[in-house]
């Protein structure tokens, strides 16, 4: 199998990952101690979770993490991203912490430490407690203050084993939650979905001056936001205007407050008129945009869009498509990159957090009964080529995560997105190497040669 360009040098210490998050592979729902998350809620109710499934089991990591760090060292990775469970440490959200979570979570980082392996930990990955849901969950106000006394145990307990920290993964995902009724917990108040999201983008900003307060050493912390980069499929100026509408309204809108301190005008002036504007205090944009020390880019693809039907439908029957008919199209890490710089004049390292596509339903096996995910290899191969083109362009990036090292709990599709280089047997809950695990094994060991 052939990797990227042979003669392509990556820079000195460069991060080679794969990441997974708690509420899609650690399973062991209700042990020790550990309460319900929104997803767990979600996942009862009829018709939101593909086949019914819930994240009880997933991957069972909980109980089998030395199975995942054999697996990650197998791999070559030297840095795993995972997230913790709110409710694991946390079971009413705020107060009193679990001690058998807390224990667990110290284990874990532990054993990637001893590994060799940097713990890159997220703090939320989308599994809010339900005790807290039950008090308006991000919709309330108050989820700040939550937010931020969580953010300041987890720092009090790890800061000093935890290398990297990321406050909060995709924030989007809320407003999916409360405004579209598609994730957890499944509301669909357009009002509601604006606060919430505007809430998480200022409890971000509470968990870094947590951080800060603590003086935490050989430590960093960051965000991670997710650019799904709007083309205009035609050159009408109604394509052109669906373009600024939903990137401001998707990517931008959480862009904005981290990296510019503010809201653009556009969202205000929107927002505004439809009657869903959020309760804003003056203090929210000092807490949104204090100093990072890295930003998280989640990249999977561009959206092409146009308000044209027929123009919508022969660029989808056209074009260049993966076999799960979305877009090939691996520039789309590199203008993401290069919009950072553009747009917001970014001066703190990039890490690209999370890259990766999926297979629906079961993948095709060689006869030796290893998946044959030459789609994968392929989309993979095309985004670390437009990698290497932003780092030989100069852009200050530091690792790249691949999205995701088993097939796991991938939310309302359960277990019908499989997104993992490895796949997990049911039976034996053993980790099987996909195709894309070699090469992506392949891929770091020559990277590593020629820094």
């Amino acid at each position: 199998m052939t990797t990227n360009n042979s003669n392509f040098k990556y820079p000195k210490d460069f991060l080679w990952g794969l990441a997974t998050s708690a509420g899609q592979v650690e399973g062991a729902a209700a042990e020790d101690g550990r309460t319900p998350s929104i997803w767990d809620v979600f996942a009862t109710k009829p018709g939101k979770i593909f086949n019914g499934e819930t994240p009880a089991v997933a991957c069972d990591s909980y109980h089998r993490f030395d199975r995942d760090v054999e697996m990650l060292k197998y791999i070559g990775v030297n840095t795993y991203r995972m997230s913790v469970s709110w409710s694991r440490v946390l079971p009413q959200g705020t107060g009193k912490l679990n001690p058998l979570g807390v224990d667990y979570y110290k284990r874990c980082f532990e054993k990637l430490l001893k590994a060799g392996i940097m713990p890159n930990i997220t703090l939320y990955h989308w599994d809010l407690p339900q005790a807290l849901e039950e008090r308006g969950g991000w919709a309330n106000r108050d989820s700040i203050e939550w937010f931020g006394e969580y953010a300041y145990k987890m720092f009090r307990e790890f800061g000093n084993i935890v290398p990297m920290w990321t406050t909060i993964n995709e924030p989007i995902a809320t407003y999916v939650g409360y405004a579209l009724g598609g994730f957890a917990p499944g509301h669909t108040n357009e009002a509601w979905g604006n606060q919430a999201r505007h809430n998480i983008l200022v409890a971000h900003g509470k968990a870094v001056e947590a951080f800060r307060s603590e003086n935490i050493k050989n430590s960093q912390i960051g965000v991670v936001i997710d650019i799904w980069k709007r083309h205009a499929i035609t050159s009408s100026p109604e394509d052109a205007a669906l373009v600024i509408n939903e990137d401001e309204r998707n990517w931008k809108f959480y862009c904005d407050p981290i990296l510019a301190g503010r809201y653009s005008d556009y969202i205000i002036e929107h927002l505004a008129k439809e009657g869903t504007l959020m309760e804003m205090k003056p203090h929210d944009f000092e807490l949104t945009s204090q100093p990072l020390d890295f930003f998280g880019l989640n990249v999977y693809n561009r959206v092409p869009v146009s308000v044209d039907a027929k123009a919508q439908a022969d660029f989808s029957q056209g074009g260049n498509f993966l076999n799960n008919r979305t877009e090939y199209y691996p520039d789309a890490l590199y203008e993401a990159v290069k919009l950072l710089h553009d747009l917001y004049n970014i001066k703190i390292p990039i890490y690209i957090t999370e890259n990766g596509t999926y297979a629906i339903g079961e993948e095709p096996v060689d006869e030796t009964g290893m998946v044959e995910d030459n789609d994968r290899i392929r989309y993979v191969s095309g985004f670390l080529k437009s990698l290497e083109k932003a780092l030989s362009e100069g852009y200050d990036i530091r690792g790249y995560y691949l999205w995701s090292l088993m097939d796991n709990f991938e939310w309302s599709a359960g277990s019908n997105y499989k997104f993992g280089i490895t796949q997990v047997d049911k039976k034996t809950m053993e980790l099987k190497p996909k195709k894309s695990a070699y090469f992506y094994k392949e891929h770091i060991e020559k990277a590593k040669n020629r820094e």
